[in-house]
């Protein structure tokens, strides 16, 4: 079945500035006096219904308008609607001349002397048009007093623009009017442009192409050869010599006469009364193949006993504008194709649906198992990576070795806000023999089952917002029978303003040096390469004058070593993850802790007092806070604070000492009695109190 279209939509020039909506297909309504183009003063002859233009004629102006001849008049409408009409041509002779009817939807124009020589017209301009239908659907009846000329129909799309100078368009004895003629229907047609003057000035084209005609073998015509007393339906589908481009304008034109033959073949008193001008727009499947064999359908339905390939398969439609739309049902393997005619948007009724059943899909890998391991989870966006989390993975194992994937009950944690996404499930993901497993693509997050959460998951408005497909890049590994890491980069940054990283089942330290103290401490449960300007050392011994011996760790910190940081600028937090190694934190006298611990009472802790950094002693009632990450030093020792080698460090040293047995001096020199606040010199040494 093919869908219809009215003409309603288009628009024609009657003159080269005027443009007018027609809406009037059918020719019904009021018609308007017309005056004849004649590239001048013109004179009222006749009527012509809105939106279209009756080639009446204005005869030769010498005193009066002599010789205007009607040629296209109101006649009954086709289903007798009131105040409905059609448009009846008829050829009409006048002082032995025969005047063509016809009626366009551009400008209609003639030419001639007054004894009727050098006749020539037809029309120029037309109507602003983008669409290409597949048709021209029109109803017609037909008389002929003489039947060795038929009636006509012309038909033409078109972009761009031809020109034509010194086109005669008036009737006068000697000197007729000459105008510049736009997009005339022979220069648009590619058909001689010869003037009955004598002039023969070639026309210019300028960006253009004819995009679609009514064709009768090599003519741009269509020739209506039967009479027709009763009301008949003709059918005309256009041949398009541009499939690329789309046209810009339009031009259709009835006719009592054949359109573009000579005037002088004109037969009097022959008509054609037209009716319900419609354009069509197929929307049916013209062929259809799957990898190179025709389908064969049967009432819009076929089969094909192989797996769908959509790189197979080959539609096309007979609707030259007409649009395909394919659908797989993931589940049935039923293809369904939807074919629309390109006036969809007005005429809703417009589309053919085909199915085609192809081979259902080989059944996927069976789950042979399932465990759920319960992991820490930290949450970077930006900068800023969220406090520690703990969530459940399920990990379900195939048939086929690959596993299935699934992070529950994602919650992203933004300041002090959380969000809830969702579960990010990756499915047939295969493993390496060494455990590891990856993936790069999209996937679609699905609501989690927390009761908390319920009806708060913002994993559709997330699938939304990413097209449908959430980008995603994992990477994983089992540890053991008991432990997972997964590494998780969620490209959402179009959502929540960045990217998302995800940490799962690895363990968190920070490094820092304080820029002013320029020492600090650090333990982690991982190895850990040592920053650019840092130095890292083990302390395996202190000396019974207060001095730290240190030990350098050449580039990466073992995991489970404390150590001490010099960074002579400091440095500022550095955030680390790694997969913890079984193991004690203690390495010579130093001990590391991976959460906040409260010092032992007898240890020492790295301090900045009295503008002075050393581990100083925690006595009872006073016990600081070591960080995460941080260590505390043990030494059986009855000295107040351990200091850093002057040589080794730039770092002036101190001891606990005996005021009795040491010689002390002050800066100025002079030997002092016992140790005074500020700086001494006890046996040598600067010493600061």
């Amino acid at each position: 079945m093919k869908k219809l279209f009215t003409l309603g939509l288009v628009a024609f020039a009657l003159s080269a500035q005027a443009q007018y909506q027609l809406t009037n297909p059918g020719f019904d309504g009021t018609w308007s006096s017309i005056q004849p183009y004649t590239g001048g003063s013109s004179t009222n002859v006749g009527t012509t219904p809105n939106g279209w233009c009756v080639a009446n004629v204005a005869g030769y102006n010498f005193i009066a308008w002599i010789g205007s001849t009607v040629v296209g008049t109101a006649d009954t409408d086709r289903t007798g609607v009131t105040n409905g009409h059609s448009c009846k041509l008829q050829n009409v002779e006048y002082a032995g001349n025969v005047i063509p009817g016809y009626v366009t939807l551009g400008t209609s124009w003639n030419t001639a002397n007054t004894s009727g020589g050098n006749s020539d017209g037809g029309s120029f301009g037309g109507a602003s048009f983008t669409r290409t239908p597949d048709a021209i659907e029109f109803y017609y009846k037909r008389t002929a007093a003489d039947n060795s000329q038929p009636a006509s129909v012309v038909a033409y799309m078109w972009k761009g623009k031809t020109t034509q100078t010194n086109v005669p368009v008036s009737i006068s004895s000697s000197n007729p009017k000459k105008v510049e003629m736009i997009n005339r229907d022979r220069n648009i047609l590619g058909m001689s442009y010869s003037l009955p003057t004598g002039d023969s000035n070639k026309p210019t084209y300028e960006d253009f192409s004819l995009i679609a005609s009514l064709m009768t073998g090599e003519e741009h015509i269509i020739r209506l050869t039967e009479e027709k007393s009763d009301w008949t339906k003709a059918t005309y589908e256009f041949t398009y010599h541009n499939a690329t481009d789309k046209p810009t304008m339009i031009n259709v034109v009835f006719g009592a006469m054949d359109y573009f033959t000579d005037r002088s073949n004109h037969k009097k008193n022959n008509t054609l009364t037209v009716d319900d001008v419609k354009f069509l727009y197929y929307s049916e499947l013209a062929s259809c193949s799957y990898n190179g064999t025709a389908v064969t359908f049967t009432d819009g339905t076929a089969t094909i006993d192989e797996f769908y390939d959509a790189e197979k398969l080959d539609i096309t439609s007979n609707g030259h504008g007409a649009t395909i739309e394919k659908s797989m049902n993931e589940d049935t393997q039923l293809l369904t194709i939807t074919i629309k005619g390109e006036d969809i948007s007005e005429n809703a009724s417009n589309y053919h649906t085909y199915t085609i059943q192809f081979k259902a899909s080989e059944p996927g890998p069976e789950v042979v198992s399932s465990k759920t391991y319960s992991e820490d989870l930290y949450v970077t966006m930006g900068m800023n990576t969220a406090g520690k989390q703990v969530a459940d993975v399920v990990v379900e194992t195939l048939d086929n070795g690959n596993i299935n994937f699934v992070l529950k009950n994602f919650v992203l944690a933004i300041g002090e806000e959380a969000m809830p996404i969702g579960n990010i499930a990756v499915n047939n993901i295969e493993v390496a023999k060494d455990g590891s497993f990856t993936f790069n693509d999209g996937i679609e997050i699905v609501d989690g089952d927390a009761p908390a959460y319920e009806g708060q998951w913002a994993a559709s408005m997330i699938n939304k917002m990413c097209g449908g497909s959430v980008p995603l890049d994992l990477s994983g590994k089992f540890i053991g029978e008991d432990h997972i890491i997964v590494y998780i980069f969620i490209d959402i940054a179009d959502v929540v303003g960045y990217p998302v990283e995800v940490h799962l089942g690895y363990a968190r330290a920070t490094m820092a040096v304080n820029a002013e103290a320029k020492y600090g401490t650090f333990c982690a449960p991982y190895a850990v390469e040592v920053p650019a300007d840092v130095q890292a050392y083990t302390v395996p011994s202190v000396a019974t004058n207060g001095k730290l011996t240190l030990t350098e760790v050449a580039n990466t910190i073992p995991a489970n070593t404390p150590v001490v940081l010099y960074a002579e600028a400091g440095l500022e937090a550095v955030e680390t993850f790694g997969v913890a190694e079984d193991g004690t934190p203690v390495a010579g006298l130093l001990t590391g802790v991976f959460e906040e611990t409260t010092a032992p009472v007898g240890s020492y802790v790295l301090q900045n007092l009295n503008e002075k950094v050393g581990f100083y002693q925690v006595a009872a009632g006073s016990q600081p806070t070591v960080g995460a990450n941080r260590c505390y030093l043990t030494a059986s020792s009855s000295i107040k604070a351990f200091f850093f080698d002057e040589d080794a460090t730039g770092i002036a040293n101190m001891k606990e000492h005996n005021d009795q047995n040491s010689v002390i001096y002050n800066l100025a020199g002079q030997r002092l009695n016992k140790v005074q606040k500020g700086i001494n010199i006890i046996n040598g040494k600067k010493i600061l109190k």
